[in-house]
């Protein structure tokens, strides 16, 4: 059974914050898109957004990370499981 991620609730806030973000940014390229907006703008919008995500991404690796640690600290046997995943996971950002 996988371990659930349990955020500390400033973490999920600036996640959640972030993701607002992404989600504006992303209805802003719509808009550029029907406004026939310049291809290099849009690029860079979507550069931009990228990046954002990568950094949600990164946030709950780290956060995972951080609780299985936790987790292996305390004796928990499911850690040595949920860090593979985590693992796994990571190495889809290569």
């Amino acid at each position: 059974m996988a371990a659930t991620l349990r955020l500390e609730k400033d973490t999920e806030a600036a996640i959640q914050a972030r993701l607002r973000r992404v989600e504006g940014q992303v209805a802003g390229l719509q808009r550029m898109l029907a406004q026939g907006r310049d291809c290099t703008e849009i690029a860079q919008q979507v550069a931009a957004a990228r990046a954002a995500l990568d950094r949600v991404a990164i946030d709950l690796i780290a956060a995972g990370l951080e609780q299985c640690v936790r987790m292996e600290a305390d004796g928990k046997p499911q850690a040595a499981g949920a860090l593979a995943k985590l693992r796994q996971t990571f190495l889809m950002f290569r």
